[in-house]
């Protein structure tokens, strides 16, 4: 008994530990928006006042709108209908999140639904713990998942409305949306104080040929800025967004004290993905809210290539000849587009949810 409760206090103390660790990423991402916004006013000389009236009204009120409308849009969206108890996998299924929410030390029951989808899946949302609802997809009961796989699923989502992670999100967009707009006023800006300038020092008047290619200049660099600034806060988004995942499997391991479970769902949730990926409308709904989900139903997979843990890594694998296991590093250009790819991910590679649930665990999770 003493070895038992030694071992549930280790597991514990481990994924608290992570949790840590993973809000700590959360709070960089955050500090590393805030900063992007404070100094993009400040270099550009853009007045606080710029962002008081229409302009943040279109770009920063729709985001928070949809945080706080963002259960009944999912459900929606999903074509989700509550569960039946009649129906012996939905009795099932509502046992099972009612056991995890007792576990959970949130005041709130959420209700429970099931999407009218095939693909194996769960997600939480709701702005704050009163008005969240949890869902799984028809799927979920088709990869043969255990009592305690499903529950440590539900407590990876339960995580998510705990730790407010809905709101987490839904801020984070506005403050790239925010970035985005004070950047589209500094572009203007100086785009229009070249033409002022002209008109200052008493330049003649733009030929009308001239001036049509000026204009496609200054629309390509229009173009290029905001690319640029789309892509990077973007990626900005995608680091918060996976902490936050990484964050609830931590919570979730800590709520049942069985990591375990939660890797061995992954698993099966990917290796059924992997063969059976959403196809048609079905595609674009899950498309719609894939951040949401337990694992990307697009884009997760079981055989995705590692890639290294850091830029010093790879340097010490190629430069320095310390190969893992004898394998030999890819090349710089290769190395450059894994880790492209693995910036604008959703959700942490699912093989890296799995190693972080085992170390966790103290050691490799057993599997039927």
């Amino acid at each position: 008994m003493n070895s038992i409760t030694h071992q549930e206090s280790t597991v514990h103390s481990r994924a608290w530990r992570r949790m840590l660790e993973t809000f700590a990423k959360t709070a960089l991402g955050m500090f590393l928006i805030t900063a992007l916004v404070t100094g993009a006013m400040y270099f550009g000389h853009v007045p606080y006042t710029y962002l008081v009236g229409w302009n943040i009204l279109w770009w920063a009120v729709i985001p928070m709108a949809s945080w706080w409308f963002s259960a009944d849009i999912a459900i929606k969206l999903q074509k989700c209908v509550p569960v039946d108890l009649s129906i012996p996998e939905h009795k099932r299924l509502y046992d099972l999140v009612h056991e995890v929410w007792l576990e959970s030390g949130l005041k709130f029951e959420p209700p429970v639904y099931i999407a009218d989808t095939t693909s194996p899946n769960a997600f939480a949302t709701g702005p704050i713990h009163r008005k969240a609802k949890v869902a799984a997809t028809k799927g979920l009961f088709l990869i043969g998942a255990s009592d305690a796989e499903i529950k440590a699923v539900f407590a990876h989502e339960l995580s998510h409305v705990k730790n407010y992670d809905v709101a987490i999100n839904a801020i984070s967009s506005a403050m790239c949306q925010v970035f985005f707009l004070i950047t589209n006023q500094i572009v203007n800006g100086w785009l229009g104080s070249i033409k002022f300038l002209r008109r200052t020092v008493g330049l003649p008047e733009v030929p009308r040929r001239t001036f049509a290619v000026s204009t496609i200049i200054s629309s390509i660099v229009m173009w290029a800025v905001f690319w640029v600034v789309s892509k990077f806060t973007t990626i900005l988004q995608m680091f918060i967004v996976r902490s936050r995942e990484s964050g609830a499997d931590a919570t979730g391991a800590h709520m049942t004290g069985d990591p375990c479970s939660l890797a061995t769902a992954l698993e099966k949730l990917v290796a059924y993905v992997e063969t059976h990926r959403p196809q048609g409308v079905e595609r674009e709904r899950m498309r719609a809210c894939r951040l949401m989900f337990t694992i990307d139903p697009l884009y997760d997979s079981l055989t995705a290539a590692p890639t290294p843990a850091s830029i010093w890594s790879f340097i010490a694998a190629k430069f320095l000849g310390r190969f893992a296991d004898g394998a030999k590093p890819s090349s710089v250009w290769q190395f450059i587009k894994d880790k492209w790819n693995y910036l604008k991910l959703s959700h942490p590679p699912v093989p890296e949810r799995v190693a972080q649930l085992e170390r966790i665990n103290g050691g490799v999770c057993p599997r039927n």
